[in-house]
């Protein structure tokens, strides 16, 4: 016995589009739990930031897009160690898009936080003193 299910094209559109939706919202939801950080708005970005135990003025002094070079220099080598210090690792996104929102540390305004976000991401960051001789250090937990 053979069964035979007739759809007509609209219904077939409409059944092909809800998959292709639900597979979007599962693969963006793994992407989250797998490690992957929401950085998608000022206010969650921001929050993160404060997480770590560091305050913040809320506006981001500048964002910037730029995109990871899909090959690292020595310069950016040395980025990734620190980037990897913190739990991340800017290889996975060689040639990406990304945003870098940039946001000044209240305590000290020599002293910046940099978030590097794609696809929604937080995929790194630093912070950085903004004088010529100052120092960068890995986007990790504040010292107390």
């Amino acid at each position: 016995m053979k069964l035979f299910i007739t759809l007509s094209k609209r219904t077939l559109c409409v059944i092909l589009a809800s998959l292709i939706i639900a597979l979007i919202l599962i693969g963006q939801l793994f992407t989250i739990k797998a490690g992957g950080i929401d950085g998608s708005t000022n206010a969650i970005r921001t929050e993160y930031i404060k997480s770590l135990g560091y305050n913040i003025d809320e506006t981001a002094l500048s964002a910037k897009e730029i995109v990871i070079p899909e090959s690292f220099s020595e310069v950016y080598e040395r980025y990734n160690a620190l980037q990897k210090k913190a739990g991340f690792d800017l290889s996975v996104f060689k040639g990406k898009e990304a945003s870098v929102y940039t946001y000044r540390l209240s305590e000290n305004e020599e002293t910046v936080i940099n978030i590097i976000v794609s696809d929604n991401i937080i995929i790194g960051g630093d912070i950085s003193s903004v004088r010529i001789d100052g120092d960068m250090k890995p986007l990790i937990p504040a010292e107390r």
